[in-house]
């Protein structure tokens, strides 16, 4: 080979020898970058993994000052046997809202102009009660009594009767009373009778009857109408 030869052999392979060494620093440049890369997409999940430790810090730390307490082991943990609160349905009550009545009051029947008959007609000697009470007076004697009443002065009244009760009972069958009858008055003054035969010192009660004329069988009966207290007999 001559020397022209040997000159462009040489040249060849210092233009192999730049080319690979450019190469290889186009390589090394690439490592290089790839590294930085990796250290720089390291750095966040370094940073996150300190701040998930730190928050969790206050927890694993809370037992003593020195690090974190070790959980309790409990070999048979303990079983809730508390009864609930009874759930009591407390019911609605629906009140009803209440309603005006309209109540219409009749008119009364009273001819215009003439006012209201209001004067009760006149009593009768007895009064106005019904049925009718005639409380007799008693005044005591020696052994008799005198009774006395106002006369009644309905028209179906036709006599009286006074019964003296005595109020000491005494051996076997009862004695028969003793009695006295009157007559109506004309007007409405004081009916008087006297009862004689009396027991000194036994008390009686004297009853006042009346002799009344049925109005739908025509038949007079004894009605009685009052009675006194018990009076002592002197």
């Amino acid at each position: 080979m001559g020397r022209t030869g040997r000159e462009a052999a040489r040249r060849r392979r210092g233009t192999r020898a730049r080319r690979g060494a450019s190469a290889g620093g186009v390589a090394g440049r690439v490592l290089v970058v790839t590294a930085v890369g990796l250290v720089a997409l390291s750095a966040p999940a370094t940073e996150i993994a300190a701040q998930v430790s730190a928050s969790w810090a206050p927890f694993r730390n809370a037992g003593t000052a020195d690090g974190p307490e070790p959980a309790p082991v409990v070999e048979h943990p303990e079983v809730w046997t508390g009864v609930p609160d009874p759930v009591v349905d407390t019911p609605v009550l629906a009140v009803p809202a209440p309603r005006r009545l309209q109540v219409e009051l009749p008119t009364p029947l009273v001819p215009h102009g003439e006012p209201l008959e209001t004067t009760p007609p006149p009593a009768v000697c007895g009064g106005y009660g019904n049925p009718r009470q005639i409380p007799p007076g008693v005044t005591p004697g020696a052994g008799s009594a005198t009774v006395s009443w106002q006369a009644d002065g309905h028209d179906e009244v036709q006599g009286y009767r006074v019964t003296a009760v005595s109020q000491q009972l005494v051996a076997g069958e009862q004695p028969p009373p003793p009695r006295a009858t009157a007559a109506q008055r004309a007007d409405c003054g004081e009916v008087t009778v006297t009862l004689a035969g009396l027991t000194s010192g036994a008390p009686y009660v004297f009853w006042l009857e009346e002799l009344v004329l049925d109005a739908g069988t025509g038949v007079p009966e004894y009605v009685q109408v009052g009675w006194s207290s018990p009076v002592v007999i002197g």
